[in-house]
């Protein structure tokens, strides 16, 4: 069965552009990981071009499993302060990935979650906004250097999780 020209302009020129998007170079690429009392694995704090402070954490379940977060400016969610064009959001989620590249490279961790928690105040005003920062991560892991450890495992409530094969 076909499509109409109208879906398969729409769906081509989407994945052109999104492929555009996300091929943005991150603001850094050189990381300097340590680990807290909590055994949790965390990047030194770095400037992204705004001077906003950027924070990546991999945060340790137990049995070798993390879970990642990153903030701006001390939050999860989206600071008022700042305002990123969708490039410059692109370039976050790109830093965000070679960071995460670095990570799986160097501590071979047994699994990773990546789990996008709704803002509900944006979801208030746009249902179809539910579940958006999942959808990104999706994209966000496409991102991440593929040596063929990891498989990607969609079961995870609420997120994805890269799991050692």
């Amino acid at each position: 069965m076909g499509q109409s020209f109208k879906s398969y302009k729409d769906r081509i020129l989407l994945s052109e552009i999104l492929g555009e998007l996300f091929d943005s170079k991150p603001f850094t690429s050189t990381f300097n990981f340590s680990s807290n009392k909590y055994k949790d694995i965390v990047i030194s704090p770095f400037q992204d071009p705004q001077d906003n402070e950027i924070k990546v954490v991999y945060y340790n379940e137990g049995n070798g499993v993390y879970e990642l977060d990153f903030m701006i400016n001390g939050t999860s969610f989206k600071d008022r302060d700042v305002n990123y064009t969708l490039g410059e959001y692109t370039k976050l989620l790109s830093t965000v990935a070679s960071a995460t590249s670095q990570f799986l490279d160097k501590y071979k961790p047994v699994g990773l979650k990546i789990k996008g928690v709704d803002d509900y105040r944006k979801i208030q005003d746009k249902e179809k906004a539910q579940g958006q920062k999942t959808r990104i991560y999706d994209y966000l892991i496409s991102q991440i250097e593929d040596k063929g450890d990891y498989m990607v495992d969609k079961s995870v409530r609420d997120g994805i999780a890269l799991m050692r094969k």
